[in-house]
């Protein structure tokens, strides 16, 4: 081995070198240490409130219908905490694990009704799923209700979970006749 003057040529010399067996039993228990201290570290993602089973619309949500979890990139209008959410009602059905935003959580149990409408065209009764967002339309084309959830289908009748100021009128317009239905 020669004496070099430059980094260069003294860094080169040491990387021509094995490591010897201490080092490399040193390096080893460091990048062990390393990789378990990795488990324990806080994770960094944005919190969401969550429903911890599916659960249909209408139902007002407690403690044991949600859990907080982190995700990747953060969801508009999802709530953070549970303290938030506890007591309100479901708008729309939601599903296990999907991130609940302030568009599927109505401020209250009282503001919310469900209604069974008797729909005048069979064919659109049956490609409706519960979830669906439709209006509500009268023999006489008046908008009866606007973005109601559809949270169950029985053949031609379709129960409707709506705002409660719409619902009485909704239930009075279908006691005359069948109702049309547009899907959003």
């Amino acid at each position: 081995m020669t004496l070099s003057g430059t980094h260069l040529d003294r860094l080169r010399t040491l990387l021509r070198r094995r490591p010897s067996a201490a080092w490399r039993r040193f390096l080893a228990l460091a990048l062990a240490l390393l990789a378990a201290s990795t488990t324990f570290w806080p994770d960094v993602g944005h919190p969401a409130v969550v429903a911890s089973r599916d659960l249909p619309a209408g139902v007002p949500l407690d403690a044991a219908d949600i859990r907080v979890v982190s995700l990747p990139a953060p969801v508009s209008g999802a709530f953070t905490g549970t303290d938030d959410v506890v007591g309100r009602t479901l708008t729309s059905p939601a599903r296990s694990g999907v991130p609940l935003t302030d568009f599927d959580l109505s401020s209250g149990a009282s503001d919310l009704a469900s209604v069974a409408v008797r729909l005048a065209d069979q064919g659109l009764a049956d490609s409706m799923r519960v979830g669906s967002r439709v209006d509500v339309v009268s023999a006489t084309a008046e908008v009866l209700a606007e973005d109601a959830s559809v949270r169950e289908t029985r053949g031609q009748v379709v129960v409707l979970t709506l705002p409660r100021r719409n619902a009485t009128r909704v239930a009075a317009a279908s006691l005359d006749h069948a109702l049309a239905v547009t899907l959003r």
